[in-house]
Formats: structure tokens, sequence, C-alpha cells
């Protein structure tokens, strides 16, 4: 299931719709929907989950609430737009946008916040390995580069793509683009 995020430009409400269905406002009642986004946020962009629980702390107390908050956030800050393009594509994967946000040069959280940087817990052998993939190296072409043999090469492949839920190097490179792991 693909997920569209965008703020509403009346209200500045985070909104949300699933594939088919109507357009709806982002609640306290929401719950697997932030906790989703809560959950995501917490494993691949560590640095935005801390800096939302700094930023709301002060509701810390009213969980419900506080997650709330940190949610429909992340929701206007890196979803902003209501276009085509599903913000959660089927893999799970974030397609985050530039958020026109008027507070920007002011934002202590601007690149943490929106624009998160993407924490995989990849290796760092994994990730050289698979960002020569990603640039389109062969395996015989990773293994010479990099000194190991083809037998090392296939099981950082086969390791990352484990760790990231992944199937295919074509799925990798797609997810790779849409978090914007190499750049």
């Amino acid at each position: 299931m693909t997920r569209e995020y965008f703020t509403d430009p009346m209200t500045g409400e985070a909104m949300y719709r699933n594939d088919g269905e109507p357009i709806k406002e982002l609640t306290e009642h929401d719950a697997d929907i932030i906790s989703e986004l809560l959950e995501r946020s917490k494993d691949f962009y560590p640095e935005q989950y801390v800096a939302l629980g700094k930023e709301y702390a002060k509701s810390a107390a009213n969980i419900r609430f506080y997650e709330f908050l940190m949610a429909r956030r992340i929701v206007n800050c890196c979803f902003g737009e209501n276009d085509r393009m599903p913000d959660i594509d089927e893999f799970g994967c974030y397609n985050f946008e530039m958020v026109s946000c008027p507070r920007i040069a002011e934002c202590k959280y601007f690149k943490v916040i929106c624009q998160p940087t993407y924490k995989s817990d990849l290796s760092e052998r994994e990730l050289e390995v698979m960002r020569l993939y990603f640039n389109h190296v062969s395996t015989e072409e990773i293994a010479e580069r990099l000194f190991i043999s083809i037998h090392t090469v296939n099981n950082h492949r086969r390791n990352a793509l484990q760790r990231l839920k992944l199937h295919s190097l074509e799925e990798f490179i797609g997810y790779a683009h849409r978090n914007k792991i190499f750049k």
C-alpha cells in the first residue's frame, strides 16, 4: 500500500490518503500511522527522531499527544505537497519533498527534521559494496577494486539486502535513490 501525506494549505493540518481512499486529517487516534512514522524515523533517521523528542519534550507526559505532535511535524516538514508521487511507496520507503517553509532560515532543525540524513544499519564494507553496485559496477570489478573475493562480495550484497529487507539489486537501487543513501 502506498500513502500520500501533505499539509492542508488552509489549516496547516497534516493530512493523508491511502491508495484509493478519501483524504483524512491525521489525528491522535491514528495510532498505526503515527507508530509507523515514528518507528521509521527512529530506525532510519535517528537524528530526526531525537530532535523531535527534544522539540516536544514538554508534552511527553501525555504520550499519545506527544507522539501525534512528532508525527504531525514529520508530515508538515517532509511531505508538504499533495501530489501524485506517493510519500511512502509499496516497499515502505519515504519520498521526501522539499517543503516551502517560512521558518527555514531560523529553524534550528533545518536538515535534521526536514530532509533528514538516512542512517542504515549496514556495515562500512556493506555500504562500500552497495555503493559500487549503485554505481553499476559488476561483481567481478567490485571484487577486484576492493581486493576481496567474488564470494565475499556476494556475501556483503546478500547481507545488505537482508538487513534492509530487500530482495534484489534493482530494489536496492530504487531504495537508495529514494532515501538518498549515497548523497
